[in-house]
């Protein structure tokens, strides 16, 4: 078995945000609706032309050689290539031309990106229909509520679970979705809206939780000139309205969701800065940094760059309900931090790509810290020593992250297995572990 080979150190210096697979799933998505071309900058950090540029790759090529781009995205890309769109990436930057139909019934392959799955499928029925299959963990995760709604209004589903193949055809109309499940289901009807002619209804039964990701949405839709009316529980996007690819193409942001690990980082024993991100940005994990702070870190944003230092961390309780992906990253902190933490509603971890309270849990302790679980929240108590250990990486992106920030600060030597998994979601990340002078080394120690 691969493992990466983790050696306590103090990180400083400066590495560019990964950019954000939020933003990315939606730009793409509206830019391949888009009647005219559009292009999409796909570059990490805050300048395209100095990031590590791919060569020129096309829809038909094999979307594992896209360099710098996370495993998600390429799974929206190849998804889009099966719906028509013949895409290009050259230095970072993807050109997507309107969708052309094909001939026959699309396979659309989301990997295990569930944004994917339930950004597109809405998407899918607007252009015709189409057969959904993925990989891992991906058809373990809930549907019902998605499939439910777009019943209502027609559609028809082969089976409940992936693979199954959608047929009928999103027309806007009434749905009734519950807020507090996933707001990828909200922003998949959203994202298929401009494809109606009729109005398309959203009514939340529920109060809505993640309600950031809500407003990436929106802005995104805002940006590619769709009007829309917002109530207290309720989104109406007005039917046979027309998608404009914004002149000169659109950015995509850096990511506070990856940013959060170096950033903590930082805060466990240096000093490190983040460029590239938005201080105003709609993402809600860019709270990672105000919880540093109360957690005794040095933080501060400038421009695009937000920066943690060490500080006399302590503990704290987070709600993190809008944030869960916030969860791995803050663990990794507080085990350190002197006190107890607690973590609390994070029940849909559970639905990640791993039960993340079992497996952030499970990490904590491994490497020697001091965790529990206690119904929905997880209880952290500080230790002024860990002593490091062998950690297992769940095959999850963010646990695998999440053990190398805590590693940073244990005594000893400590390993991860599962490094292959940061390709979900951070592919750069062991080289930016190794610019702020630590060591991530893929060894196979068994």
């Amino acid at each position: 078995m691969m493992r990466a080979r983790l050696k306590p150190f103090r990180a400083r210096g400066t590495v560019d945000a990964p950019v954000s697979k939020s933003a990315a799933h939606r730009l793409l998505i509206l830019a391949a609706l888009c009647p005219e071309k559009c292009r999409v900058y796909l570059s990490r950090g805050t300048d395209p032309e100095k990031s590590d540029p791919s060569r020129c790759l096309s829809a038909g090529e094999d979307r594992n050689k896209i360099d710098g781009v996370s495993d998600d995205i390429r799974a929206t890309l190849s998804c889009l290539s099966a719906l028509g769109c013949d895409w290009t990436v050259e230095n970072g930057v993807c050109t997507l031309p309107p969708i052309a139909k094909r001939a026959g019934t699309p396979v659309l392959d989301c990997g295990e990106s569930g944004s994917t799955l339930r950004f597109l499928l809405p998407v899918a029925l607007g252009l015709g229909g189409a057969e959904m299959t993925g990989r891992g963990r991906l058809p373990l995760r809930p549907m019902d509520d998605l499939l439910d709604a777009l019943e209502k209004e027609g559609a028809v589903f082969s089976a409940r679970r992936l693979p199954f193949k959608a047929e009928g055809r999103f027309g806007g109309g009434e749905f009734l979705l519950p807020g507090n499940v996933s707001s990828q289901y909200l922003t998949g009807l959203l994202l298929a809206s401009p494809l109606a002619e009729k109005d398309t209804l959203i009514r939340l039964k529920s109060p809505l939780e993640s309600a950031a990701y809500v407003d990436m949405t929106l802005d995104a839709l805002e940006l590619f000139g769709i009007r829309f009316v917002r109530g207290a529980d309720f989104f109406l996007v007005p039917g046979s309205q027309r998608l404009k690819a914004p002149e000169g193409g659109v950015r995509v942001e850096g990511d506070w969701s990856g940013a959060a690990f170096p950033l903590c980082l930082g805060a466990l024993g240096g000093d490190v800065t983040v460029r590239g991100l938005k201080a105003d940005s709609r993402q809600g994990d860019r709270a990672i940094l105000r919880i540093l702070s109360d957690m005794g870190a040095v933080t501060e944003t400038d421009g695009d760059r937000a920066r943690a230092a060490r500080g006399g961390l302590h503990g704290t309780n987070v709600d993190v309900s809008g944030i869960p992906d916030m969860v791995p990253a803050l663990a990794a902190v507080m085990m350190h931090a002197r006190g107890e933490s607690r973590l609390f509603n994070a029940a849909r971890l559970r639905l990640k790509e791993s039960d993340r309270l079992k497996t952030v849990c499970t990490m904590v302790n491994a490497l020697g810290g001091d965790a529990a679980i206690r119904d929905d929240s997880l209880i952290i108590r500080g230790r002024e020593t860990v002593p490091g250990g062998r950690a297992d990486g769940a095959a999850d992106h963010r646990i695998v992250m999440a053990a190398a920030v805590a590693a940073s600060a244990c005594a000893g030597e400590s390993s991860v297995s599962d490094p292959g998994a940061l390709n979900k979601s951070y592919p750069a990340f062991p080289d930016d572990i190794r610019r702020l002078g630590g060591i991530f080394d893929v060894v196979d120690l068994g």
